[in-house]
């Protein structure tokens, strides 16, 4: 059975790819939210819902291609674009400019709507067919991949010129985005369309519209869209995780014969509890253990495999129990190295993002991925804004956030990066004070001395305060305004060690934390303030509630139970780690496997103190 993506997984990698995001070029930043408005205004206008309302407005405006233009965009803004701007009008309240790109772009829209339809005196030409938001897939494949992929999703317009037998795909963007992701994302459609027509009809050349700043349709020839298919195929073979992967980490190389018998004890084991699985080829070597792909036999569930983690153990005598889980469409079971190797953070130090002079770096280590690749938090990002962290004790849950701030400080100045910290234990981050990275002297804080819910009150007056700045440029966040004004604003992170130590047994001190987080949660990410909240206790009591609400992104250490890993992920898989770093990340999607650097003692206090390395 294929691996399935949708479409958006792979636009969404192939901006990611091209060094930016989606629907973020040319300084045209609009929200998510906003560019599927604007889908739904594109589909409206042109959909057989309008027919009428387009002849009518030809025929009103008697020609007049302006006359036309007004009466479809009034009806755009009642339709549409009006009700949902009264249904979120406090979300919108900083997004200014994502507003008025909206706006123009349906005016441009309107325009164009207007002008053909005058042209062509009819808005519907026979021989001509126009279907918005039509179902397209496409099954790929490769000798080199262990699965084909199947990638399905909506195209935001199709067009066929019935009697020249051509086709044509319109991908709607509120804003440009990088060249070379343009071609890759018309690529994907052709290919899409191309298998949709088994007669291998003239597709012709495929457009990509774009309406702001003004409207442009820019065609892809067959010959360029042919020369983008290799690399767009590496992309999704990639991306589904079928592409056989080969030893990425320096220091674990060697012969993979060496695990063969492994390999085979262990499909002997699961054939003898009654869940047979085949191996599929040598397995991924990293720092803390040894990743088998696996292959369910004929009429085995999954949940089978997963439930035989104890007998595993058992019968292959490990230390802990593997971890048998899903990871880019793959199952996949992890043997914990009986030589375990340290990642050093030293190592992974050019590795980091460069910073941007003016506004710093928004991003912060995860950790190493089984591929020896860094994977990164971007707090500018809906999806990274806030992060829970949980581990029992020795799990590595300190030094994983000592390793994120610690990855900040080196990226940054303290023009660009200002830390609050809450730290009830009092040693975990002892060596920041006096550091120049704290927001003020007090932004050190041992509850007793200063009150939590003092410090998340002080975030919020200045998070309240960037907004009313915000509104008098405009500017839609952080990195707009500096770069807008040319002000310094730094961006701020609290950090939190031990949120269960603010609230367990105290119920009204509880509620007003969790009112707080609330609130920031909410609104602070384009404020440039975000939360970083840890605990030892991923129970219920602790978790659900607005917690579990504002902090979308989670990373997993070690836990004690398997209720508390299902607690902050979702699912079980977190009491099987290993320790000392080992973590599950879970954003969007499976959780994902990583490996937090080591970050020596002597190199924290250097960083810590000065935000510089020793020496």
């Amino acid at each position: 059975m294929p691996r399935t993506l949708t479409v958006r997984e792979v636009r969404e990698e192939i901006y990611r790819a091209a060094g930016g995001r989606e629907g973020a070029g040319a300084g045209e930043r609009s929200t998510s939210t906003l560019g599927r408005w604007f889908h739904v205004v594109f589909a409206h206008l042109l959909g057989p819902d309008c027919r009428q309302l387009r002849r009518d407005a030809v025929s009103d405006a008697e020609g007049d291609v302006a006359k036309v233009a007004a009466l479809l965009q009034r009806n755009a803004y009642d339709r549409v674009v009006g009700p949902r701007m009264g249904r979120y009008a406090m979300e919108l309240r900083s997004e200014t400019r994502g507003v008025l790109a909206l706006w123009e772009a349906t005016g441009h829209l309107c325009r164009w709507i207007a002008e053909t339809c005058v042209k062509l005196e009819a808005p519907d030409v026979e021989g001509i067919t126009f279907d918005p938001e039509h179902e397209l897939s496409w099954e790929v494949s490769d000798p080199g991949w262990s699965d084909s992929v199947l990638v399905a999703g909506v195209a935001d317009a199709l067009f066929q010129d019935r009697k020249a037998g051509r086709w044509c795909v319109g991908e709607l963007k509120l804003g440009r985005g990088a060249p070379e992701a343009d071609l890759a994302q018309t690529c994907l459609y052709y290919r899409m369309l191309a298998s949709a027509m088994p007669d291998g009809g003239d597709l012709g050349a495929l457009v990509l519209m774009s309406f702001t700043p003004t409207a442009a349709f820019q065609l892809f020839t067959k010959e360029a869209l042919e020369a983008a298919f290799p690399a767009l195929k590496a992309l999704i073979g990639r991306l589904a995780g079928v592409v056989v992967p080969v030893r990425a980490t320096p220091d674990t190389r060697g012969d993979e014969t060496r695990y063969a018998d492994l390999a085979k004890r262990l499909e002997r084991a699961f054939e003898e509890y009654g869940t047979p699985v085949r191996v599929l080829g040598a397995p991924i070597v990293g720092p803390a253990f040894l990743r088998f792909l696996v292959d369910p036999r004929r009429a085995v569930r999954p949940k089978q495999v997963q439930g035989q983690a104890d007998a595993l153990r058992v019968r292959l005598e490990l230390e802990a129990p593997p971890f048998i889980g899903f990871e880019g469409g793959r199952m996949v079971v992890d043997l914990q190295r009986k030589d375990r190797q340290d990642v050093l953070f030293a190592d992974i130090l050019d590795r980091l993002p460069r910073a941007d002079p003016r506004t710093g770096s928004p991003h912060l280590v995860f950790g190493v991925n089984l591929q020896g690749e860094l994977e990164l938090a971007d707090l500018r990002e809906a999806n990274h804004a806030h992060i829970l962290v949980a581990g029992t004790t020795g799990s590595g849950k300190s030094e994983w956030l000592r390793t994120a701030v610690a990855s900040l400080i080196v990226a940054n100045t303290p023009a660009t990066l200002r830390l609050v910290v809450i730290d009830p234990k009092r040693n975990a981050f002892a060596e920041l004070k006096g550091s120049p990275f704290l927001l003020d002297e007090n932004s050190l804080v041992y509850p007793g001395e200063r009150d939590p819910i003092d410090v998340l009150d002080t975030l919020i007056d200045e998070m309240e305060a960037r907004y009313a700045k915000f509104e008098g440029v405009p500017a839609d966040d952080l990195a707009d305004f500096v770069t807008r004004t040319g002000e310094a604003m730094p961006r701020i992170v609290c950090v939190c060690d031990e949120y269960a130590e603010l609230v367990i047994g105290n119920r009204k001190q509880r509620d007003a934390v969790e009112e707080r987080i609330c609130r920031l949660g909410a609104k602070a990410r384009a404020a440039g303030i975000h939360l970083i909240f840890a605990t030892q206790q991923p129970s219920r009591e602790i978790i659900k509630g607005r917690l579990d609400t504002n902090m979308p992104c989670r990373v997993a250490l070690k836990t004690s139970k398997l209720i508390e890993s299902r607690m902050l992920l979702g699912e079980g898989g977190a009491e099987n780690l290993l320790g000392r770093g080992d973590a599950l990340v879970k954003d969007v999607g499976s959780p994902r496997r990583v490996q937090t650097p080591f970050l020596d003692a002597e190199t924290r206090r250097a960083i810590f103190r000065t935000g510089r390395l020793r020496g």
